[in-house]
Order: structure tokens, then C-alpha cells, then sequence
């Protein structure tokens, strides 16, 4: 039974990343005039987006998916490498209940961003999303790094860093009708690498 258990996390961990696109890719479509190069993902859940309906379905799976893989995958990895990739996963479990909760309770009152209470909540939760995606990632290099058999995985796991980091630049840089694109560098590296980590625990389990 635990062994049958343990199997089914990864398969989350890829489910998470097929409903994170799905949220995406619908909620474009139930969203008339939504400009993918200019708008944020955040903005066709928010309270007055007429895709906020089926894009929370579908982020909501996500979520609970990614933050179940997150843990399972921490327990699975405790001790079992080294501790550089414990605390790794720790951490990156800890970012899946932040955003799983932060973006759940405090979506964007409205396409873009008003200033209220829930916006200003909802530019919080992603910060701290984003430090803590940085350190897990950092880590995971470290980790991953020192173990012969997963140099891969570290040369991944920078990779990935480096590409969050250029979205976060980009979105810094970048004039306002293209920050679509720089948001999206960023978010899709992290749910890519999740993905990855999926593929990775289903192999070696």
C-alpha cells in the first residue's frame, strides 16, 4: 500500500502541471479580449474576469495537486540525498502552501492591479513565492550538485533559476504591452521544473 502510494505522487506532480496549462489555455479562451503579451495569468482569475469561473477550476486542481506532489516529494527525499536537497524540498513544499492559500484567499479584485487589501495581499503572497522558489531552487543545485548520479538535475535546477531570474528582470525592463511574456518566462520555468521533479521521483521510485 505504501508503495502504491508513493506512486501516485509523481503522477500529481505531472497532473499539476497539465491543470496549470489547462487554466491557462481556457481561461484565455473565456477571456474576450485577453491579451496573453501584455496581461498577467493572475488576471483571468481575478474577481471581475469572465474566465475567473473555469480558470479557478482548473487552478484550484492544480494547486491542491502541486502542493500534495510537494509534500509527498519531501517526504520521499528527507534524508535520502543529502541535506542541501531536504531542505530543498522542504522549502519548495513550504512555496506550494503560500501560493496554494495566498492566491486561493487573495486573488486580483480586477484585471491588473486596483491597490485594494486583496491586491496588495496578492503582490505580497508573490513575493514571498518568488524568494522562496529562488532559495529551493538554489539549493536544489547545491544538492543535487553534490551527488554524481544527479549532476543533471543541478545542471537543471540552475538552469531554471537563471531562467526565473531573466523573467524577473524582464518584467522590470520590459515595456508594459509585453509583460505577458516576461511574467510567463517566469512562471512556466518553475511549473516546467516541477514537471521535471515529477518525471524524476516516477523513475526512481
Amino acid at each position: 500500500m505504501k508503495n502504491k502510494t508513493l506512486k501516485l505522487i509523481p503522477l500529481l506532480g505531472i497532473f499539476s502541471v497539465i491543470f496549470y496549462f489547462l487554466h491557462v489555455i481556457l481561461g484565455e479562451i473565456f477571456y474576450e479580449g485577453y491579451n496573453p503579451l501584455a496581461q498577467a495569468i493572475s488576471d483571468l482569475t481575478a474577481s471581475n474576469s469572465p474566465s475567473k469561473n473555469i480558470a479557478r477550476i482548473f487552478s484550484t486542481l492544480y494547486g491542491i495537486c502541486a502542493l500534495t506532489f510537494s509534500f509527498g516529494f519531501f517526504i520521499y527525499l528527507k534524508n535520502k540525498i543529502n541535506k542541501a536537497v531536504t531542505v530543498s524540498s522542504f522549502t519548495f513544499c513550504v512555496m506550494n502552501i503560500i501560493s496554494f492559500f495566498g492566491y486561493t484567499f487573495f486573488p486580483l479584485s480586477e484585471s491588473g492591479y486596483a491597490g485594494t487589501f486583496q491586491d496588495i495581499m496578492h503582490m505580497i503572497v508573490t513575493v514571498f513565492v518568488v524568494m522562496l522558489t529562488i532559495i529551493s531552487l538554489l539549493l536544489y543545485s547545491i544538492g543535487f550538485f553534490r551527488v554524481k548520479n544527479h549532476i543533471y538535475l543541478g545542471i537543471i535546477s540552475i538552469s531554471t533559476l537563471l531562467i526565473l531570474m531573466t523573467g524577473a528582470i524582464l518584467i522590470n525592463i520590459m515595456p508594459k504591452e509585453y509583460f505577458g511574456i516576461a511574467e510567463r518566462i517566469n512562471v512556466y520555468s518553475i511549473i516546467l521544473y516541477t514537471g521535471i521533479l515529477s518525471l524524476w521521483m516516477k523513475k526512481y521510485i
